[in-house]
């Protein structure tokens, strides 16, 4: 039965699970993503967070990697919802491979890190029900910390942090609003550090929500 964005809704949810980089930070021959935690890597622990609101999944992987993955998702309930995808040299172009695997009666895409593995379905939901609105809609949290600018070693300046945001994902958006964003940053030889700046370079205006300090992303092995 088909996943629905909300009550009365009829936009039908893809997720593309952004697991091909090599998690080099996190100082371990194993990219983090796989790392096991409490009995099962931290991809499985992001993907499940999902399950019950998608209607398929693309994970989207590093080279080598698939066989491997196959035999831990082979028991999935949701298995034959679920696709594997071998990634591209950087995140967008893996996110791309992802989004390009989804059917063409997705309306509406999750893009989500796998090295997010904390996230509560109240967020999910909150991102679903924002998008279905308005298109485009990533969560946020507010810059808690002082920013400071560094060179060589020193202070240059303290930055104003007052209006800005540390973005999260899943980020959400209208499918084909998503691949014009894509097609365009292709076309300009553009690379984002997320979804959401695809988008804003088309002029589109992407909502917020209230994101979760305790949807982190895994960088070191002291986040775990």
């Amino acid at each position: 039965m088909a996943v629905r964005a909300g009550a009365g809704d009829t936009s039908l949810i893809g997720l593309v699970l952004a697991a091909a980089g090599s998690g080099s930070r996190f100082g371990s021959d194993t990219p983090k993503q796989f790392i096991p935690f409490e009995g099962k890597p931290l991809y499985l622990h992001a993907l499940e967070r999902f399950s019950s609101f998608f209607e398929v999944a693309v994970l989207v992987l590093p080279e080598g990697w698939k066989e491997r993955v196959e035999n831990q998702v082979g028991s999935l309930s949701y298995r034959d919802r679920l696709f594997l995808e071998i990634g591209g040299p950087r995140r967008q172009d893996s996110v791309y491979q992802g989004l390009n695997r989804l059917g063409e009666d997705i309306e509406m895409v999750l893009v989500h890190d796998a090295a997010r593995p904390f996230t509560s379905s109240e967020l999910i939901a909150a991102v679903i029900e924002q998008t279905r609105q308005h298109e485009a809609c990533v969560p946020v949290v507010p810059v808690a910390d002082t920013l400071k600018q560094v060179s060589d070693g020193r202070i240059v300046r303290t930055l104003d942090r007052k209006g800005l945001s540390l973005v999260q994902t899943p980020q959400g958006f209208e499918i084909n609003l998503l691949k014009r964003a894509f097609q365009q940053a292709i076309q300009d030889g553009f690379y984002g550090t997320d979804e959401a700046a695809l988008v804003e370079r088309l002029g589109s205006p992407v909502h917020v929500v209230a994101g979760e300090r305790s949807n982190l992303k895994v960088t070191c092995k002291g986040d775990l």
